[in-house]
């Protein structure tokens, strides 16, 4: 299948190509986006414009006939707030069907709380509860739910546009205004809202929070390849909504990360997102940004096919270690090996189960760096990792991971090193520690005969003993494990032997 989505929201009009495979990986092959305002004025006059409709109607023209070049197998077009607020919603549908052949689905607030929903679990491959506060141009919806399985979705007329039209018209924002601007939203969401636990997970997705959180990546100067899946703590929030809120549109015109599209709609976008996050009690929240759009190809897909296809997220890293030929046997090798070293030290040596998946990842593809060069491969390997789409990995896991993988050999992690630019004394020591049980059991395929059946770690006074078990001879397994103690030496503190013992199939 190849799905072509488009959402048409209140401020912009984004179309995602994707192809979806029976079994494999989802592949983004084009996208395309438009600025429509269709939501500008809706509140105050109940009408989409015809302004807005003739730019819009323009933008969708030029999608369909693309989305009909790449040869879409299937086109699904969903419009939210704007189209369904608006008195002649259903005549801007209708022009829409007659001049470009589009069928326009209008869907209600509780199902685009599904798409938003959809989204969110399968990108970043969410286990358990969550709430997602997506912000869009005519309304805000905090949908909570586990899984594929929404629990309750609430949507609030708090859209940056929306409110952009009640209290724009300030340059800079007063205090006056910025008081009656969080009145406002304080009051809906204190209306609105009546769970205001604290979730598990708390994801944020539209283009106020990506562009947001394009702004504090910026600000942290952190080399990302996008922000998908990028944290964000709640003090950085609430630190770049006082710098928006003093200042000129200018001054924001100058901002790193913020679209020209954007410079009016940001300050009360920011102030939304603020307030939802302080109501939720979250100390944090996780950009989704595919936004709605993975949602409407994910139901694209479960209506065809009857099945949601979610991401599995080694399933993704695999495919990316196919896509530069790696070496499988050795990979899956060192994989097996790391793993049964990280059960036997967790959590003796400061390592965490969530730690577990990002070792795994960088297990498998610590030599796909072979693909660009023999030369460097780790270097080389941690470009390809860090600039690669994980499914279900957050961007700053996949920076782990690069980073991981790039000190599967050679020099020991340094602050100056550009693989672990950005990561604070917490980060660098996982990838320390991640990387120290790598070497190991990188080592430990040296011959890449696969030799080793087993590995055992423990401590023992001041040393770290490994036992390993296999088909001998073992000594360039062991010896080349040796040469590769080094990190795991530094980190822990620690000497490193290794015994061998032999043994039967």
């Amino acid at each position: 299948m190849r799905v072509a989505a488009i959402d048409i929201g209140s401020n912009s009009i984004r179309l995602t190509i994707v192809d979806v495979p029976v079994a494999g990986r989802r592949v983004t092959r084009d996208e395309e986006r438009a600025f429509a305002r269709l939501g500008h004025g809706v509140l105050e006059t109940g009408r989409l414009s015809d302004e807005a409709m003739d730019v819009a109607l323009a933008a969708l023209d030029r999608m369909v006939r693309l989305a009909r070049e790449r040869e879409a197998t299937h086109m699904r077009a969903v419009a939210t707030a704007a189209v369904r607020q608006a008195s002649n919603g259903a005549a801007f549908v209708e022009r829409v069907r007659n001049e470009t052949g589009l069928e326009i689905e209008v869907i209600s607030s509780e199902h685009e709380g599904r798409l938003v929903l959809l989204s969110a679990v399968d990108g970043l491959a969410i286990q358990g509860e969550l709430a997602v506060v997506d912000i869009g141009g005519g309304s805000v919806e905090v949908v909570r739910g586990s899984g594929a399985q929404v629990d309750s979705v609430v949507s609030m007329p708090l859209g940056a546009v929306v409110l952009a039209d009640q209290f724009g018209g300030e340059d800079p924002l007063s205090k006056g205004g910025h008081r009656r601007l969080v009145k406002h939203v304080r009051e809906t969401l204190s209306n609105s809202l009546s769970d205001t636990s604290k979730p598990q997970a708390l994801v944020g997705s539209g283009g106020t929070v990506t562009t947001l959180a394009t702004m504090i990546a910026a600000v942290r100067d952190m080399p990302l390849a996008g922000v998908h899946g990028l944290g964000i703590a709640a003090r950085e929030l609430s630190d770049l909504r006082s710098v928006l809120v003093g200042s000129t549109a200018r001054e924001r015109g100058r901002m790193k990360g913020l679209s020209q599209g954007r410079i009016d709609l940001i300050v009360p976008g920011v102030v939304v997102l603020d307030e939802v996050v302080k109501v939720l009690g979250a100390p944090s929240l996780t950009v989704n940004a595919r936004g709605m759009r993975e949602g409407i190809v994910l139901e694209v897909v479960e209506r065809e096919r009857g099945t949601l296809p979610l991401a599995d997220r080694m399933r993704s890293v695999r495919e990316l270690g196919g896509r530069y030929r790696y070496d499988v046997p050795h990979a899956e090798q060192v994989r097996r090996l790391a793993l049964q070293l990280f059960d036997g030290l967790v959590p003796e040596f400061g390592l965490l189960p969530d730690d577990r998946p990002l070792l795994e990842a960088a297990a498998l593809l610590h030599d796909v760096g072979y693909h660009v060069a023999y030369e460097s491969h780790h270097k080389h390997s941690f470009h390809l990792i860090s600039h690669a789409d994980l499914p279900g990995f957050t961007a700053a896991e996949t920076r782990i991971i690069a980073a991981v993988a790039r000190y599967h050999k050679g020099s020991l992690p340094r602050p100056r090193h550009e693989a672990v630019q950005g990561f604070d004394d917490d980060e660098l020591a996982l990838v320390s520690r991640l990387a120290a049980i790598l070497r190991l059991a990188d080592g430990l395929d040296r011959s890449q005969g696969q030799r080793i059946r087993s590995v055992t770690a423990s401590r023992e006074g001041t040393s770290l003993v490994l036992r390993v078990e296999g088909q001998p001879p073992l000594d360039i397994e062991i010896e080349g494990a040796l040469r590769k103690a080094d990190l795991a030496e530094s980190a822990w503190n620690v000497s490193v032997e290794i015994m061998g013992m032999s043994g039967g199939d």
